[in-house]
């Protein structure tokens, strides 16, 4: 039986609508005996309301199998004076920060979703704020560094473009505590009890799913979904062990080896 770690948006998902078939996939795995965690790197709601759509969506799992970029937040920086460009729906999961408007130790960049309240997280105050207090010392991290994400209306510019205009700004480079982070995906094998060589990868983002997850050792299945491009594949430095229609197919992949 493998460990599989799941990805969520563009996997299971597109603007909660699911992909065809994902439902039975996911159960089909459990079927079979395999372990399953899921990791987003969705920062816009918390991980109980994440669970809940994919639960009203016909997935099965708990909230504990769900794995996110904010809870890894709340387990480094506890304790920290953290400035956050965060949307407000993740903050219930930012549990043991100090959230503070100045004097930070710790700035601390999150990501967007479809709604306008991303205009207000990266209005060019916050942003500014967000540069003096890394002037004065603090530290930058953000949740994740994607550039686009993929919705029902076509990709959307997501929170890499300002953690980058940050970087550039302070000369300093931020530090990822969601997917591609090795610190993330070894948290989720923690979790499982996995060893990398014996756990599969699924997702949709050739660099910080299927490259990321390969240097750490994992086996690696990207799906033609979400974030999937006629030329995906070309140029890739590390291509994925296979390429799937969706995540339907992984069932009987798996049962075919």
């Amino acid at each position: 039986m493998a460990c599989i770690l799941l990805d969520v948006d563009g996997v299971l998902h597109v603007s909660g609508e699911a992909i065809p078939g994902a439902q039975d996939a996911v159960a089909r795995l459990r079927a079979s005996g395999h372990a399953l965690r899921f990791v987003t790197n969705n920062s816009t709601r918390p991980r109980a309301k994440l669970t809940e759509e994919l639960v009203r969506l016909g997935f099965e799992l708990t909230e504990d199998e769900l794995q996110t970029p904010a809870g890894a937040a709340a387990r480094e920086l506890r304790g920290k004076r953290v400035f956050a460009l965060v949307m407000s729906g993740v903050v219930p999961d930012l549990e043991g920060l100090e959230l503070v408007g100045e004097g930070a130790e710790v700035v601390l960049v999150g990501g967007c979703d479809e709604t306008f309240e991303p205009n207000q997280v990266f209005r060019y105050m916050n942003l500014a704020r967000a540069f003096a207090e890394i002037q004065l010392g603090a530290d930058l991290y953000c949740l994740h560094k994607n550039r686009w994400w993929q919705t029902s209306r076509g990709p959307l510019l997501d929170a890499g473009a300002f953690v980058a205009g940050l970087e550039y700004a302070t000369g300093i480079e931020a530090v990822v505590l969601g997917k591609p982070s090795p610190a993330y995906f070894a948290a989720a094998l923690e979790a499982l009890g996995a060893e990398p060589e014996l756990t599969w990868l699924v997702g949709d983002d050739p660099e910080s799913d299927i490259r990321a997850a390969h240097l750490f050792g994992m086996h690696t299945a990207l799906v033609r979904t979400g974030k999937f491009r006629p030329d995906t594949l070309d140029g890739l430095d590390l291509a994925p062990d296979v390429v799937l229609s969706s995540i339907a197919d992984l069932p009987d992949l798996l049962e075919a080896r």
